[in-house]
């Protein structure tokens, strides 16, 4: 049975449908930074490396798509930037703890920078870059979804083997 999503839903080994294409959910990570948390969501795609979704709460639940874009390196400018032939802007910027559940490629806890940009031109892009326990920058392209385009999959009742 098909649903549309609710928060509850996503965690490891749901299935979601993200604008028609199912996406299954292999790690979960939970953010906490002063008073705010969010979760995000690493899906396996089948082919190619794993994208993000992540579901925040800011004035009503708010859904981003996001893809790893292992091609684009650097640091950070908090006066704005040039990156992937686009103009960025400043966003949000900040330092949370997260836990982790299943396949996220970090560890159980631990802490993560970030810093995080709106095309400059308001088409609606955004660009993040992420920390992870004092590592290397890892760069992210996202977008806003309507939520009424991802929808869950009830999981199957579990069985005693």
């Amino acid at each position: 049975m098909r649903a549309q999503l609710r928060a509850s839903q996503v965690a490891p080994g749901a299935v979601l449908e993200i604008e028609g294409q199912p996406r299954r959910v292999i790690g979960s990570l939970r953010f906490v930074m002063e008073g705010r948390d969010w979760r995000e969501h690493c899906l396996e795609t089948g082919s190619g490396p794993h994208e993000w979704l992540s579901i925040r709460p800011r004035g009503g639940p708010s859904i981003v798509h996001w893809t790893p874009r292992y091609d684009l390196f650097g640091d950070p400018d908090p006066a704005g930037m040039t990156m992937d032939g686009r103009e960025w802007a400043f966003d949000d910027a900040g330092h949370a703890t997260y836990t982790g559940t299943g396949d996220t490629g970090t560890g159980e806890r631990g802490s993560c920078d970030y810093v995080e940009y709106v095309e400059a031109d308001g088409s609606g892009g955004l660009l993040v870059f992420e920390s992870f326990d004092g590592g290397v920058w890892e760069v992210s392209v996202g977008r806003h979804l309507d939520p009424a385009s991802v929808r869950g999959y009830a999981r199957p009742p579990a069985t005693d083997a």
